[in-house]
């Protein structure tokens, strides 16, 4: 029976490789395959662009988005989108990359969107055309627009 013990770890260790049961899709990792879903998520929408910032003028709000690499981006691979509450933007090939920036719940309706380019600056300005001539204390309706004390925190600009 010894001989048989010490044979028995010999094959464990060829097939080290092959897990069962609950562990087999844990560590069977493939390069390939880790490859393929994220091609794949990528291909459907992008990674996502989180860094902007915005202004309101009267008739239009701004949101500005700068990217390394933007100047070198064909005006055809950037293509935009926007419903009354919502806006986003979709560069189709940046450094071999796709990205996406998208935002929803605006804090007012707007009637669509234009894209301006900033040459020499990695940056694109979306200016989204206001429905209703009115200033915009915050760019989604799920922010605060400061001043609301009733939380007991520092408040915003109130005074």
């Amino acid at each position: 029976m010894a001989e048989e013990n010490a044979e028995a770890p010999q094959v464990e260790e060829k097939k080290a490789e092959v897990f069962e049961g609950c562990a087999a899709g844990k560590y069977n990792w493939d390069d390939a395959a880790a490859k393929k879903t994220a091609d794949a998520d990528k291909d459907v929408q992008g990674e996502a662009i989180t860094k902007y910032s915005w202004s309101d003028g009267k008739k239009t709000v701004s949101i500005y988005i700068e990217l390394d690499g933007l100047d070198d981006v064909a005006d055809s691979d950037i293509t935009t989108d926007s419903k009354e509450t919502e806006v986003s933007m979709t560069i189709s090939n940046i450094g071999g990359k796709r990205k996406r920036f998208s935002m929803a719940n605006l804090s007012n309706e707007i009637d669509g969107v234009k894209l301006n380019r900033k040459p020499g600056k990695n940056m694109v300005v979306l200016k989204l055309q206001k429905k209703e001539e009115a200033p915009w204390h915050a760019l989604t309706s799920g922010s605060s627009g400061g001043g609301d004390d009733e939380d007991g925190g520092m408040g915003g600009m109130g005074g």
